[in-house]
């Protein structure tokens, strides 16, 4: 049986996966891919698991132990957690066609029982990219769920509408008022691959997210491989961190926090 342990990381520069694999006759294969476009936390640890298992299916494993430091992917490859976002429902799907013609436990370890790989994926992310000998090394240009399912901005009650329909189309209410708002405001934001991104002086790009999908990452974020049930204002901190925006957000954390059975 293969043994695979798979890491991410991301900073301002890129983001990146490491993998390890260890072969059943002790001989053992590092990879590092660099992945060159935006993206989230848990969008990395699934582009990470699908790269390994990319390589492993590659190299001619069948039967496999993987280790991952990702509670939320772990729980979703596995059952635990329900997949609610559209994006996660995409990956994982790519997951389960993979494990379709394998056999394959995957295990959640402690972050520090996972440092080689994380050794692979801080190089990955460094500008430029330091590859060791004798590892192998990938840049990756684009995620591997674009092209399906992209994010919709159509929907009446969405805050994004106004905000996509003048980027995309240069649509513009009647009331000179609100189309002298809605230019100031649009132009924070940039659409990319059909998705909206707030820009940022001194932070990357953030995933906006319409309304109906922020309790889903905040309790991704609050209760998951982020989360340590601290407070609102913390809370909005972290999923800047992740890279995730919307208008409301310390309002929505807030009230989020206050109603959390834990805290």
């Amino acid at each position: 049986m293969w043994s695979i342990h798979t890491d991410r990381s991301s900073n301002k520069h890129a983001g990146g996966a490491g993998v390890v694999l260890h072969t059943p006759e002790g001989d053992k294969i590092e990879c590092m891919i660099r992945l060159d476009f935006s993206t989230t936390n848990n969008e990395e640890e699934y582009e990470a698991l699908i790269a390994e298992l990319d390589f492993a299916i590659a190299v001619g494993a069948k039967s496999m132990v993987v280790y991952s430091d990702s509670q939320i992917v772990t729980s979703q490859v596995n059952g635990g957690y329900e997949c609610k976002s559209e994006r996660m429902k995409r990956y994982l799907k790519e997951v389960k066609g993979r494990k379709s013609n394998l056999q394959i436990k995957l295990i959640q370890i402690l972050r520090e029982e996972n440092q080689k790989a994380d050794q692979l994926v801080k190089a990955t992310s460094a500008k430029p990219m330091i590859v060791p000998n004798q590892v192998l090394s990938f840049v990756q240009l684009s995620s591997l769920i674009n092209g399906t399912g992209v994010q919709e901005v159509s929907s009446e009650h969405c805050w994004m509408t106004p905000i996509a329909a003048y980027l995309k189309d240069g649509k513009l209410p009647d009331n000179k008022e609100t189309t002298r708002k809605l230019k100031v405001k649009a132009s924070r934001f940039v659409i990319i691959k059909n998705i909206i991104y707030k820009r940022g002086f001194s932070r990357p790009y953030l995933r906006c997210l319409a309304f109906e999908e922020s309790d889903y990452v905040m309790r991704e974020v609050h209760e998951g491989i982020c989360g340590n049930h601290s407070g609102s204002r913390s809370l909005v901190h972290k999923l800047l961190r992740a890279r995730y925006y919307w208008p409301t957000m310390q309002k929505d954390a807030d009230a989020y926090v206050r109603a959390c059975d834990k805290c």
